[in-house]
C-alpha cells in the first residue's frame, strides 16, 4: 500500500522545487528586478523561487490556500473556501545568495484560515537550507526534525558560555546590546534570520537576537514553530509575546533562545535597550 502523502511531504517537495529553480540560474523568463512592498530589491532568484511555489500550490497541493509572500500581492490557489494561509519567504539571505555566500534559506509556514496570522497559530513549518539542502520541519504538537531526525534546542543557561547570533545590518549597536555581545562566549552575524532561528532549534547556537525593529513576519513565522517544538523560546525584546500580524510589512525585534534560563538572562540584560537604526 502506498504511503499517504502528508502536508510535511508536500512542503519538502515545494522546497526541492525551489532548490531546482534557483540552481538553474535561468533568468530568461523572469522579469527585471523590482522592489517589493517593504522597499527591498526583488532579484531574479527571489522571483524564480516564488514562481516555483506558486506552480506547486496551483498544480499539486491538495488544499486550497491563500499565499502571502514578500514578493507579491496575496494569491489564492485551489477551489472552494481556502483552508490555509501560506506565509512564504522564498529566498531569505538573498544578499548572501547574490554574493555566493551562505546561509540562504527558504521558509514556509501554514496557518489555518480560521486563525489569526501569529506565531501561536502556525500549524506546519519548513525551513530549507538552499546551500546544504538540510530541511527543518515541524508540525504543532509533534516536535521538530532536521532531515528526519528529531532535534532539541540547547540547554546553555550562562551568557559567558553561549554562542549567539545577532543581526547587525542597518543597525548601530547601543550599550545594553553591546554589553551582551561582549559578555557572550561567541557571536556570529549570519544575515539570514530563518536559518539563525533554526540553528537555535537544533542547538548549534544558543540564541539569536534581532533588536533592529526591522524583522518582517515571513522571516520568523516558520522557524518560530520549529524552535518552540524543539523546546526553545521566541518573544519580543522585553520577553513579551509577539503580537498577531496584519501584513508582511510589519517590523519586529525578537529574542530566540534555546533554554528558558538563557532567555530570561537576555531579556534582563536588554531591558533598557532602545532601537537605533
Amino acid at each position: 500500500m502506498n504511503k499517504a502523502i502528508t502536508i510535511p511531504d508536500h512542503l519538502e517537495s515545494i522546497f526541492r522545487g525551489v532548490q531546482r529553480a534557483v540552481a538553474a540560474g535561468d533568468v530568461g523568463s523572469i522579469r527585471k528586478p523590482t522592489r517589493n512592498a517593504k522597499g527591498d530589491t526583488v532579484k531574479w532568484f527571489d522571483l524564480a523561487a516564488n514562481e516555483a511555489v506558486c506552480v506547486y500550490l496551483k498544480e499539486r497541493f491538495p488544499h486550497s490556500t491563500v499565499l502571502l509572500s514578500e514578493e507579491g500581492s496575496p494569491r489564492e490557489f485551489g477551489t472552494g473556501q481556502p483552508e490555509f494561509t501560506v506565509v512564504l519567504d522564498p529566498v531569505d539571505g538573498s544578499d548572501n545568495f547574490a554574493r555566493g555566500m551562505a546561509p540562504v534559506s527558504m521558509a514556509v509556514a501554514l496557518i489555518p484560515r480560521s486563525c489569526p496570522i501569529s506565531v501561536k497559530s502556525v500549524q506546519y513549518a519548513l525551513v530549507g537550507n538552499l546551500v546544504t539542502g538540510h530541511i527543518y520541519i515541524a508540525e504543532r504538537g509533534s516536535g521538530a526534525s532536521c532531515d528526519g531526525k528529531q532535534i532539541r534546542a540547547g540547554t546553555c543557561n550562562i551568557l559567558k558560555n553561549a554562542m549567539i547570533s545577532c543581526e547587525m545590518n542597518h543597525f548601530a549597536v547601543r550599550a545594553p546590546l553591546a554589553n551582551v555581545l561582549s559578555l557572550a562566549g561567541g557571536v556570529r552575524s549570519l544575515g539570514c534570520a530563518t536559518q539563525a532561528i533554526t540553528l537555535v532549534a537544533c542547538g548549534s547556537i544558543d540564541a539569536h537576537l534581532d533588536m533592529r525593529d526591522r524583522l518582517t513576519p515571513e522571516n520568523f513565522l516558520a522557524p518560530s514553530l520549529i524552535l518552540t517544538e524543539a523546546g526553545g523560546t521566541i518573544t519580543g525584546p522585553k520577553g513579551e509575546p509577539i503580537p498577531d500580524i496584519t501584513d508582511l510589512t510589519q517590523r519586529f525585534s525578537i529574542i530566540a533562545s534555546g533554554s528558558p534560563e538563557l532567555h530570561a538572562v537576555l531579556v534582563q540584560q536588554l531591558k533598557d535597550d532602545t532601537v537605533c537604526t
